[in-house]
């Protein structure tokens, strides 16, 4: 089981995860996880950290 510690960094996004359009831009000084970024292609605004998918070993779903 791994243990709660400090985040590992992501790495920066080099396309938006919505449309791949390269054109994408953050606000933030400096690009971390909580760092949210802008598609100028589509104009979706995420968060890389929030996109992750929760991995649950052995669990099928939130009923399960």
């Amino acid at each position: 089981m791994r243990q709660a510690g400090p985040e590992e960094p992501l790495p920066a996004p080099t396309t938006c995860p919505f449309c791949r359009s390269p054109k994408i831009m953050t606000t933030s000084v400096k690009a971390d996880s909580s760092s949210y970024w802008r598609c100028e292609g589509c104009g979706q605004v995420w968060n890389a950290g929030r996109l992750r998918p929760a991995h649950r070993q052995g669990h099928g779903g939130r009923w399960s």
